[in-house]
């Protein structure tokens, strides 16, 4: 009896350990701090809640030389922005493993899907200071996914030739940046596909 009871104590534990995670890996903390922050003001928003499948993670996988998390897997909620009633981007999570820990990124993307700009609402490393975030930004604001990639080397695993010479500082944080730039643009286009034609649909 005893042996069941602490079976059933580590199954409950491990549960909620994997709802956490998986908590942590879509979690934009304040949409509304963040459309002040990324958007400026006078800007509204609406949810869009959508499931992302293992079928999702195989299709970033076709796209970039590595993919989500597993813990990425499931629910996630896209906010898509509006100024005065007209589409006029979007705000997504994301999250990723690093040697300090988990840094949780906040995404601004155009209607145009190309990025807007971002902050990092959860890191530990010195490097995520103002001064880095503004270097970075600088670089990949206003860019789409296919001028994105080539900054990557063909691994994924480290900067390209061209990616070092337009991150020449905080090469670490530059890396984990793009790497989650680029997921964050082609998880928005595989797994809100459906949402975002709509929405396009709806602002013409």
């Amino acid at each position: 009896m005893k042996k069941y009871k602490i079976l059933s104590l580590l199954i409950v534990l491990e549960l909620l350990t994997i709802s956490i995670t998986n908590a942590a890996f879509c979690s934009l903390r304040d949409p509304v701090s963040a459309i002040q922050m990324l958007y400026n003001q006078n800007y509204e928003y609406r949810s869009l809640v959508t499931t992302i499948t293992e079928e999702d993670r195989i299709s970033v996988k076709a796209n970039l030389p590595f993919t989500l998390h597993q813990g990425e897997v499931g629910k996630h909620t896209l906010y898509v922005i509006y100024k005065d009633g007209e589409h006029d981007g979007f705000l997504q999570a994301r999250s990723e493993w690093a040697k300090w820990g988990l840094i949780e990124i906040a995404w601004a993307i155009n209607a145009d899907k190309t990025l807007r700009g971002f902050y990092f609402q959860r890191c530990r490393s010195p490097e995520c200071n103002d001064s880095v975030v503004q270097s970075i930004e600088k670089q990949i604001k206003n860019k789409t996914f296919n001028q994105l990639k080539p900054f990557l080397s063909s691994d994924g695993e480290s900067l390209s030739a061209a990616g070092k010479k337009a991150f020449p500082t905080a090469q670490t944080i530059a890396l984990l940046t793009l790497r989650s730039a680029l997921k964050t643009l082609a998880i928005t286009n595989i797994s809100w596909e459906k949402n975002l034609l709509l929405t396009s649909n709806q602002a013409n």
